[in-house]
């Protein structure tokens, strides 16, 4: 059996793929099993941000894989150490937890907010999430995910999650200020909604929802998951708003494809956890935080973020220019950075990323009109060019 067949036969059936084999990957490029190249703009969905193949990451994996793969946490290692220097010297936070995928830093913030309000803030348990997020797949990261679609057949899901409209402050004054307001311990949002459809935060809202929650000792809890990591242009998209979280989330592509997580807090939140609260077996193992160094380090080079803020302007200006030619087809436009959507007025997003394999290149889809493109923090103009012509080309076809 080919590979197709034997994923059929013995894989259980919980993504819906799309019909490619994929064996090798070179910059900003994949090959599937017949040699035929493909650009990428879904880096694994917001994952390769260095491509394929980066030296620096590939030398620090293979390094470290012939020093120790893992050893338990009861235990110091110089690598997670490091990592966890360059995440909070570089970033709001002054402590970090280290786990093994999104779901799971969702996981240790919420379980963090809930215990730092249970011995320092006296509030409730309950959690402020936004309508169209998404925060993972397991039970706490998905009763804090705001789309039903998810939710079905996994009722009932936790208690103590209420979700409020993206973007609209007063929802959540309502609740802080009404009766009920000591119940609330945190509030949790993506800066940028990825799996939403690229929804960006407001930067007034951003601030006042800090003043807000900071005036109530209320937790606020930014996943950056997907955004964070040079994905929106700066290191962090909380950077963008000036303003701070109490808590943060990681994952996607900080070990540079491999799985890891990491919860980053500020000294006051922190101080909640001690020995026995939390743990995980793998988190943090000297493997994942050796490339993860090795990854942090080459996005924080003098002006490659400089890079990456030049490429999503022009990507930006091409997809008003689309939006522009193609405005009977195409709703709307969002981008910040390298995170980019089309939505379409009828048009199923699956349909466009079908026909843009055919011409060779790989994008993610996200509701059912939304396209998403999150390519390689390398990716070129000259690639950009490139896809927006294999798009407009799609396009005429539905005039």
């Amino acid at each position: 059996m080919d590979t197709k067949e034997l994923t059929k036969k013995y894989i259980m059936n919980t993504y819906g793929r799309f019909d490619l084999t994929l064996v090798k990957g070179e910059d900003c490029f994949l090959y599937d099993e017949n040699g035929k190249k493909y650009l990428d703009f879904a880096s694994g969905i917001a994952v390769n941000n260095l491509g394929y193949g980066n030296k620096a990451v590939e030398d620090a994996v293979i390094s470290q894989v012939k020093k120790l793969i893992h050893t338990s946490n009861y235990f110091y290692t110089e690598p997670q150490a490091k990592l966890a220097e360059k995440l909070c010297v570089n970033s709001f936070a002054d402590k970090v937890f280290f786990c093994n995928s999104g779901a799971e830093s969702v996981e240790g913030a919420i379980k963090l907010a809930r215990i730092y309000a249970g011995k320092f803030s006296k509030r409730g348990y309950k959690v402020i999430a936004m309508q169209n997020s998404f925060h993972g797949r397991t039970f706490g990261a998905l009763s804090a995910t705001g789309q039903d679609k998810y939710h079905s057949g996994f009722e009932p899901l936790l208690n103590g999650f209420e979700h409020v409209k993206f973007n609209d402050l007063e929802s959540i004054e309502k609740l802080i200020k009404g009766e009920n307001g000591k119940d609330y311990c945190a509030v949790i949002l993506e800066p940028v909604q990825g799996e939403g459809g690229v929804n960006i935060s407001d930067k007034e809202y951003l601030k006042a929802l800090r003043n807000l929650t900071a005036q109530n000792d209320i937790s606020l809890i930014f996943d950056e998951v997907q955004a964070g990591l040079g994905r929106t242009g700066k290191l962090f998209a909380y950077m963008h708003y000036g303003v701070e979280p109490d808590i943060m989330t990681l994952a996607k592509p900080l070990a540079g494809g491999l799985p890891i997580g990491a919860v980053l807090a500020n000294e006051k939140t922190a101080k909640a956890f001690e020995p026995g609260n939390h743990a995980t077996t793998f988190g943090g193992g000297p493997l994942v935080t050796a490339a993860a160094a090795a990854f942090f380090d080459e996005i924080t080079k003098e002006g490659f973020l400089d890079e990456v803020v030049n490429t999503g302007e022009y990507v930006n200006e091409a997809l008003n220019g689309l939006k522009s030619k193609f405005s009977g087809l195409i709703k709307d436009v969002r981008s910040i950075g390298l995170i980019s959507a089309i939505e379409f007025y009828s048009i199923k997003s699956k349909d466009i990323a079908v026909k843009l394999i055919d011409e060779g290149f790989l994008t993610t889809t996200v509701q059912d009109t939304v396209l998403r493109l999150t390519p390689p923090l390398i990716i070129k103009k000259n690639h950009v060019d490139l896809l927006m012509d294999a798009i407009v080309k799609i396009l005429e076809g539905y005039k």
